[in-house]
């Protein structure tokens, strides 16, 4: 419940102001800490987050575990022993000469309200990981097959010490320049694994070592998804005007359009729980109480309170 809350806090500051308001905001983090390996929130198929709100999932066939976080010097992680400090410990990875970028690990939040995204992560390769990771985004995850996006790899010179079995601290791209991640329900973030961009195939992490399947761990800890602006009411919605919701709260009522749209609604979490095509009234009856959004064909988004 802390998590939908949070996220509740600050989407309700960003439909309280008409002008932009600049302040640095966490959309989801997630640092894996617990009081015990079998006791993190979600499990290691689907950890959730320690702040705000989003979904973490395994992809293209790898497994998890959860191991011993981040202690080393530059990490933002406050914890300092395991437990309570673990991180997301990845396995399964394609074998030599296949599959690049294709097996990782996945982060889908909502930015409803939010502009200037950052993502940020810290990761540690083991001796036979893979020394080259991708960071992708996509705008829209909720289709069955989402167009993927390069956006930054890290990779390093494989050497006999101080490469393998090493965290890597600081890893982040602004995406303020990728405005469709603004103000959207349906933004997903994956970390996959893939070839040297030199050599063409996957390199292991340490010199000494040798890449093979199940192309060792990845390891990630303080997954983060932050922006730099919380929105304002015009900016989130600027055909507001021309599409209203009432009565808004809803009583687990019927709710009525202003005329007859296509709509979509979503949870705070970014899920669509209700579709509707030319419709122009709703029962919310079966709406479980709490904060939903509700998008119609021309972009325009209303927030509806059920109580």
């Amino acid at each position: 419940m802390k998590t939908n809350y949070n996220l509740f806090y600050t989407l309700a500051a960003a439909l309280l102001f008409s002008t932009a308001s600049f302040a640095q905001a966490t959309i989801a983090k997630w640092n894996f800490n617990g009081t015990a390996a079998d006791a993190i929130a979600g499990g290691v198929n689907a950890p959730t987050p320690s702040e705000g709100a989003g979904t973490a999932s395994l992809v293209g066939g790898t497994t998890a575990t959860f191991a011993s976080g981040n202690s080393s010097t530059g990490t933002t992680e406050t914890e300092t022993t395991s437990p309570p400090n673990f991180g997301w410990n990845t396995t399964g990875y394609p074998a030599p000469g296949v599959g690049s970028k294709t097996a990782g690990v996945q982060f889908n939040v909502s930015t409803v309200g939010q502009m200037g995204i950052t993502f940020s992560f810290e990761n540690r390769h083991s001796n036979g990981a893979a020394n080259t990771i991708v960071l992708q985004y996509t705008t829209n995850a909720a289709v069955g097959a989402p167009v993927w996006v390069d956006a930054e790899t890290f990779t390093f010179t494989p050497a006999a010490t101080g490469t393998g079995d090493t965290w890597y601290n600081g890893r982040s791209f602004d995406f303020s320049n990728v405005t469709a991640l603004n103000n959207n329900p349906n933004v997903a973030f994956r970390i996959v694994s893939a070839f040297d961009p030199v050599t063409g195939d996957y390199l292991a992490s340490r010199s000494t070592n040798t890449y093979a399947a199940p192309g060792g761990t990845l390891r990630f800890d303080q997954v983060k998804v932050s922006s730099a602006t919380t929105m304002g009411l015009d900016e989130i919605n600027p055909a507001r005007n021309a599409f209203t919701v009432s009565p808004n709260p809803s009583n687990k009522e019927v709710v009525s359009f202003n005329e007859a749209f296509d709509v979509e609604v979503y949870n705070v979490a970014g899920k669509v729980i209700f579709k509707g095509t030319n419709v122009s009234t709703m029962d919310t009856s079966d709406f479980a109480s709490g904060v939903y959004f509700v998008k119609n064909q021309n972009g325009a988004v209303q927030k509806l309170i059920v109580k």
